[in-house]
């Protein structure tokens, strides 16, 4: 099933029985039996002052090699990588609705 996504390198724990890992996954191949070792994690990124983060997740069936994600976890929500683009559209939108009319004032990531 081929979503556009890059390939696979090979980098696993070698007590595993996962068939790859994704380039940005962190987890601990090994130390977890059955599906939990098939996670594919990625670093969470603080996206909130409150302890809110969003991390890449995948789960790849070691013997059917079925690919679950990619997913963007934010909090305990799960998105596709496309909602999480249309996410970021509106909150971009809202953004620059904030921004007074007519000044010469700006957000940061408009200059």
């Amino acid at each position: 099933m081929d979503q556009g996504l890059p390939e696979l390198p090979d980098h696993h724990h070698p007590a595993t029985p996962v068939t790859g890992c994704p380039t940005w996954c962190v987890t601990a191949h090994g130390t977890h039996t059955g599906e939990e070792d098939w996670l594919h994690l990625g670093e969470p990124l603080a996206i909130t002052g409150e302890g809110t983060t969003a991390r890449l997740c995948l789960s790849i069936d070691p013997g059917t090699g079925a690919v679950d994600g990619p997913y963007v976890l934010i909090g305990s929500s799960e998105y596709t990588p496309t909602a999480v683009v249309a996410l970021s559209q509106a909150l971009f939108a809202l953004a620059a609705a904030a921004t007074p009319h007519g000044t010469d004032q700006e957000l940061p990531w408009m200059a």
